[in-house]
């Protein structure tokens, strides 16, 4: 069985990893930096630190986080110069991509951020649809767009070779802040969750991340998969309602607890649409007692009301993500998390035993 980790964070902002394979808890290396929530992954942590921002810690491992980078060079054939950069007004750039539509001169390719190294520099693809070309990665055709061969023959007025540099993700086993990219971000973010990795198994790591913000509005992070574990831009969810904290579990399960006490469920999630469709609300679980915290798992919800009692979501599953009706567990608790296999974890009301006063996800 592979090793897990239990993530927490305590009342000073520290954070703390429980192995498996350990007996104790382990502070993380950034000692300077202080949280206030976390959300692990099998591959990764993430967090909100106290200084508003989101950051990411991958763990190190034997695959390499590399990403390819490609633009393609076109060239046109002339009497007087022959094959030369020297295009028709209705052609394509000299540099784009591969459908010749975005401009993508070398010069305009940037690292992501500074987690991020280039390896080299950029080199000319010799293959072509795996096969190796002639020197140089030509490939020929009659003109733009058209099916290319890497055979030059009588009528080939066209020709484009790709080059490739790769880029490494440097950033292992820290925490690293993950930028903005983008003019106006949302407000400070207020909860976190991550999840989604066992929707579908393409492309390989990738990973659902939802935030919500101190006004209460809902975000969902866009294009975080192996290649690319910082993902590319947050995008807000439309909302029924001001959301408090959210969850979300390995699978397609995604619930919500709104400002008034009630819950609600997202709709549509699946591996061609991974932030869902619609929202439906679902009531409090004691008439007159909002509630204030859900943990899901793969079929599996719990959630906490004000007065610190404990409830179970009968019914859920992927076709049936609303569930059909509320248990009443025993005991009394501040906070409950879902870990693999469904495994539930739990900080008590009176003595807050299991773990320090924290907010934690499982690994």
């Amino acid at each position: 069985m592979p090793v897990s980790l239990l993530w927490a964070v305590d009342v000073y902002g520290r954070v703390y990893s429980l192995s498996t394979a350990g007996q104790q808890w382990e502070q993380c290396h950034d000692t300077q930096m202080e949280f206030k929530r976390v959300a692990a992954a099998q591959q990764c942590c993430w967090g909100i630190a106290c200084d508003n921002n989101i950051y990411l810690n991958v763990h190190a491992s034997d695959l390499p986080v590399r990403y390819q980078e490609e633009t393609y060079e076109n060239q046109r054939w002339n009497p007087v110069d022959g094959f030369s950069e020297r295009l028709l007004p209705s052609d394509r750039w000299q540099w784009s991509d591969v459908t010749g539509l975005q401009h993508q001169p070398m010069d305009s390719f940037q690292l992501p951020s500074h987690s991020w190294e280039w390896e080299g520099d950029w080199y000319a693809d010799e293959n072509f649809e795996g096969e190796p070309t002639e020197k140089g990665g030509w490939s020929y055709a009659i003109d733009f767009p058209a099916t290319y061969t890497k055979d030059k023959k009588w009528n080939s007025c066209v020709r484009r070779r790709r080059w490739l540099r790769y880029r490494r993700y440097k950033a292992m086993d820290t925490w690293a802040k993950i930028p903005s990219q983008q003019s106006s971000l949302p407000d400070p973010f207020s909860d976190i969750s991550c999840g989604g990795w066992e929707i579908n198994e393409e492309p390989r790591g990738r990973l659902s991340l939802w935030a919500v913000s101190l006004q209460g509005k809902v975000w969902f992070r866009e294009g975080i998969y192996h290649h690319n574990p910082e993902g590319c831009l947050w995008e807000e969810v439309p909302l029924p309602g001001e959301v408090v904290q959210i969850s979300c579990g390995p699978e397609d399960l995604v619930w919500a607890v709104l400002w008034e006490g009630q819950l609600i469920v997202r709709e549509g999630v699946g591996r061609d649409c991974p932030k869902g469709s619609s929202w439906t609300v679902v009531d409090s679980p004691s008439p007159g007692v909002g509630a204030i915290h859900v943990a899901v798992g793969n079929n599996v919800v719990w959630a906490l009301t004000k007065d610190n009692k404990v409830w179970f979501r009968r019914g859920v599953n992927s076709h049936n993500p609303c569930g059909s009706g509320w248990l009443n567990m025993v005991g009394e608790m501040i906070m409950v998390n879902v870990g693999l296999n469904d495994q539930v974890f739990a900080i008590s009301c009176e003595d807050r035993a299991g773990v320090l006063p924290t907010r934690c996800d499982l690994q």
